[in-house]
């Protein structure tokens, strides 16, 4: 979503590198869907072709939460506190900590890269803004704190990339990013790869 060329960061990244020395192929599996939460996430890992794949891979790239938060503000949007996310932040964190460990079932050692959390609600929030950013923050602490439990696993934060730029990093749908968003995050990703790369050697 918001890629009209239909790529996102994946799309993007697999190109990269495609172009680079020493890598003699890249095939792709993308299994992100509009609007998955964590708990659908979860569903989808238990589908054949997914756990065929992950089996397979040698890295995974994961991008989930954004619709976990985006279900807090649906469920409480007249009448939203912070208890609001709190709890819902506890059921993520349960089920991301379960999704990484499915993951590493399947497959013990392909790399996974995980993506933080970006705030696409600044331009919305208005003054409530400043009271949402430390619980993005939180979850994303949390998040953090989880992955390194898990190895290989790094952890790219994203919200310095959208922070204050949303107006023209993120799509029509004020939620995903766009073709520039998404080239942000694959500049990051491939940063990560290329260090843990240079690390390997």
């Amino acid at each position: 979503m918001g890629d009209l060329e239909n790529q996102g960061y994946v799309g993007v990244t697999t190109k990269a590198l495609k172009k680079e020395k020493n890598v003699t192929n890249v095939t792709m599996q993308d299994f992100g869907h509009r609007g998955d939460t964590s708990e659908d996430l979860l569903k989808k890992l238990k589908q054949q072709k997914v756990s065929d794949s992950i089996k397979a891979a040698n890295t995974v790239f994961l991008t989930i939460g954004g619709n976990d938060i985006v279900h807090v503000f649906k469920q409480n949007f007249l009448d939203l506190h912070e208890s609001d996310f709190a709890k819902r932040q506890k059921i993520f964190s349960s089920n991301l900590n379960k999704i990484f460990l499915e993951i590493r079932e399947l497959n013990p050692e392909a790399h996974i890269y995980y993506f933080g959390l970006y705030n696409p609600f600044e331009d919305y929030l208005g003054k409530a803004n400043k009271d949402f950013v430390p619980i993005l923050n939180q979850w994303n602490t949390n998040s953090k704190r989880i992955s390194a439990k898990f190895t290989p696993l790094s952890f790219i934060p994203t919200s310095d990339l959208f922070k204050g730029k949303t107006d023209h990093l993120l799509y029509d749908d004020h939620f995903h990013p766009n073709k520039k968003g998404y080239l942000k995050m694959s500049d990051r990703l491939l940063h990560y790869i290329n260090e843990n790369k240079a690390t390997d050697k």
